[in-house]
């Protein structure tokens, strides 16, 4: 399918690079000379200078022949505008991102078909996160019935030093799948003799109610909480102390602007103090440490990044940060950050719900793997239903981790029986995506 991006930022460079390591055919709009170059260069991608709400270099661009069409540009106004462009010339599916709440209730009727706000999912990931400090990755599936968590694996763990086989065989009342074992840059999909040393960093697939189960096998360190410290005062920092606050914790907001802090100390019910987030000085002040995990979700990565070591050098025992550049996801836990998450990331799983087919509910991208974890229902004219889930000729770079079948949940063996109306999450490797949709759907 051929795929135009307007925009080659954050959001639209990670966007190319997903596509074309699936083999799609990706067409890049960018006003910006330079930015066109540089993507170019690094990605198989065709790039169009221009503007991309231009009928002129919409045409050049080829959009008549695009499936998808995605502006996904720092504005909001010339990605709804490039929408109504696109869909006069034919486009059938457009995808804005919008965060101007006014803007976004009118997009539909300006030729938007979807429109994707990632702020929601940010927060709710940031406040899983804070919640469970200590692991690295955390995402719902099935209506939160299944659970896929990460972490490091730690010395002296129940999992450290065997393979999934042996620990599988020592587990009573639950069961796990293990997604993904990442070392290095190195993304391998677990297997019964995947062998699990301590440093790895594992992806596991596990019912809901079992995700201690897991944390304590993996012997991944989470830090029981009662204080959040959220770094930076912007509207995904207030949504993720709503939530933490209506989960019972304690929840402290710094923003260093004092007309910002004003603002949210009118609207926001979290305590708000008015301070440079990276000032050791002041974190000494707040005496982190057993309980407290700080929170760097400013707008700006080096702020975050910053504020987080500075609040580790000081005695804060968990820091999470936001971050824009994806790039530095996988670097970031040898130096003082326990985890990340990126708006940047979630617009980009939103958005790749749409290039996969009408059965895929769900995406979610770990973010220092080149692997996805991909919800999809089964219907009747799947070719795999009524196969079992050894039989199904996955690809090696790929792993069933779990089915949602009316109210039951079951995490699959091998003798498992796919049926009508399951909801299916695969963990994935993008090379494998392609193969694994033709296999379970129709």
């Amino acid at each position: 399918m051929r795929v135009v991006i307007v925009g080659a930022g954050h959001d639209g460079s990670y966007l190319a690079e997903r596509l074309v390591a699936e083999g799609q055919e990706v067409v890049i709009i960018e006003a910006d000379a330079e930015k066109a170059t540089r993507i170019q260069e690094r990605l198989d991608v065709l790039t169009v200078e221009g503007n991309g709400a231009s009928p002129a270099v919409l045409r050049r661009a080829g959009v008549d022949g695009a499936g998808l069409f995605l502006a996904v540009t720092d504005n909001d106004g010339a990605n709804v505008l490039a929408c109504r462009s696109a869909k006069a010339l034919g486009v059938r599916r457009t995808v804005a991102r919008v965060e101007d709440p006014d803007l976004r209730e009118v997009s539909p009727g300006l030729g938007v078909d979807v429109v994707v706000d990632a702020r929601v999912s940010t927060a709710q990931q940031a406040a899983r996160l804070a919640e469970h400090a200590g692991v690295t990755e955390y995402a719902d599936f099935a209506g939160g019935r299944l659970s896929l968590v990460a972490g490091v694996v730690t010395e002296g763990s129940p999992a450290a030093g065997k393979n999934v086989l042996d620990l599988r065989q020592n587990v009573s009342g639950w069961h796990f799948i293990l997604a993904a074992v990442v070392r290095g840059d190195k993304t391998e999909i677990g297997r019964g003799e995947t062998r699990i040393e301590a440093g790895d960093h594992v992806v596991v697939m596990v019912e809901a109610t079992h995700v201690p189960n897991a944390i304590e096998m993996f012997g991944i360190e989470v830090e029981p909480i009662s204080r959040v410290v959220i770094l930076g005062g912007t509207r995904i920092s207030e949504m993720t102390a709503e939530l933490l606050l209506a989960s019972g914790y304690e929840v402290l907001i710094v923003e260093e602007e004092r007309e910002r802090a004003a603002l949210m100390a009118r609207r926001c019910p979290a305590s708000i103090l008015q301070a440079d987030p990276t000032d050791p000085d002041f974190l000494t002040s707040l005496r982190l440490g057993h309980g407290d995990v700080v929170v760097g979700l400013s707008g700006h990565d080096e702020l975050n990044l910053m504020g987080c070591l500075m609040a580790s050098a000081v005695g804060a025992p968990k820091t999470i940060a936001r971050f824009g550049h994806r790039s530095v996801a996988g670097l970031l836990r040898n130096v003082g950050i326990d985890a990340t998450l990126s708006s940047r990331v979630a617009v980009a799983n939103m958005i790749l719900q749409f290039v996969r087919r009408d059965n895929i509910l769900s995406v979610a991208t770990v973010k220092d793997t080149d692997a996805e974890a991909l919800e999809m229902e089964l219907t009747a004219d799947s070719p795999s239903i009524g196969v079992r889930l050894i039989d199904l000729g996955l690809p090696r770079d790929a792993v069933l981790g779990g089915i949602a079948r009316g109210d039951q949940v079951i995490v699959p063996k091998g003798d498992t029986v796919l049926e009508v109306e399951d909801h299916v999450v695969i963990f994935a490797k993008s090379e494998a995506i392609d193969a694994v949709e033709k296999i379970l759907l129709p």
